[in-house]
């Protein structure tokens, strides 16, 4: 038979240390990068309740004197109002309020 003799000089590896500093700091950056994530879709959620606001404000006031208000989530809060112009013209106000979201407002100017 023919055995090989192992010389233990020649054995590389890491050492148990190594290995462990090396799992701590995978831990710690993986740590960070899930806050990272976890502020990302928080803002994205964000904004895109903030998108859908604005594009329903735009919808009624396109749709004005006629409201639609299956558009609007129940849990969301708005309020109209006119305000006349000249003789011809009148402005028309919305503003818009998701839960824990600031106030979307806009306006239009209608005229006959």
């Amino acid at each position: 038979m023919n055995n090989k003799v192992v010389n233990s000089e020649n054995i590389a590896g890491f050492s148990l240390v190594e290995v462990m500093l090396s799992c701590l700091m995978f831990a710690i950056i993986m740590l960070g990068f899930i806050g990272y994530l976890t502020a990302i879709i928080s803002q994205h959620h964000y904004f895109q309740k903030q998108f859908k606001a604005e594009q329903i404000a735009f919808a009624l006031l396109d749709s004005y004197p006629h409201f639609v208000h299956q558009i609007i989530p129940n849990d969301w809060q708005y309020q109209l109002h006119s305000q006349s112009y000249n003789t011809s013209c009148q402005m028309v106000f919305i503003s818009i309020t998701p839960p824990h979201h600031k106030t979307i407002k806009q306006q239009r100017l209608l005229c006959d």
